[in-house]
Formats: C-alpha cells, sequence, structure tokens
C-alpha cells in the first residue's frame, strides 16, 4: 500500500508545486474548490457548508508534524466532523516535510528501551 501511494506521488509530481512550506495538488486543489464553487453557483450547497468543506485542508494543516498537542486536538475533532463529507481524503494542501511521516500521535508514544 505505501507503494501504490509512492508511485501515485511519482505520477502526480509533475503537477505538484512547493510553495513555502507547502505542496500544492493543482489539479486536485482547482477540483476540489472549482467543484465547491459549482455547487454553491447551482445552489446544490449552502454557502456555509460549502465553506465549513473548503476549511477541511486548512484544518489538516494544523495536524503538522511539530504542532502542539491542542493544534492536534482541534484539528482531529474537526476533522472527525468532516468524515461525513470525505474529510479522509488525501489532502489537495499539505504540509511539505509530511512526505515521510506517519501518523502524529506516533510523536507522542514513549520509544522502547533499547539494550
Amino acid at each position: 500500500m505505501a507503494d501504490d501511494k509512492q508511485d501515485e506521488q511519482k505520477e502526480d509530481e509533475p503537477f505538484v508545486t512547493r510553495i513555502g512550506p507547502l505542496h500544492v495538488d493543482w489539479p486536485r486543489s482547482i477540483g476540489y474548490f472549482g467543484g465547491i464553487a459549482a455547487a454553491v453557483a447551482f445552489d446544490l450547497i449552502a454557502p456555509e457548508l460549502a465553506l465549513f468543506v473548503a476549511l477541511i485542508p486548512v484544518v489538516k494543516l494544523f495536524k503538522r508534524k511539530d504542532a502542539t498537542k491542542v493544534e492536534k486536538a482541534i484539528a482531529a475533532v474537526i476533522e472527525g466532523a468532516a468524515k461525513p463529507l470525505g474529510g479522509d481524503a488525501e489532502s489537495t494542501v499539505r504540509p511539505a516535510d509530511q512526505d515521510d511521516e506517519g501518523p502524529f500521535w506516533e510523536d507522542d508514544l514513549p520509544k522502547p528501551a533499547t539494550h
């Protein structure tokens, strides 16, 4: 499964731009935010719901590696609320150093003692 993610990342590489500390996946971002705009324009969803959906990628940025436990907890609660809306999908905008890290809670686990 990790190999599939690496293959997908290499395949998408020409469309991903690094802007400061972020990687922006342009086709996915345009599709994501354009779809939200179209849904509001055609009166398929309320603007308030569209705003919540549009903020999901921003909230995911709070789960960066060096975030405080409070930021991680708030992000986890909001991300949980976003699950019915597909909030568990791959981020369109993500921290640049996120590529090699595991889940944020692994940072807080005690390290096993080596002898």
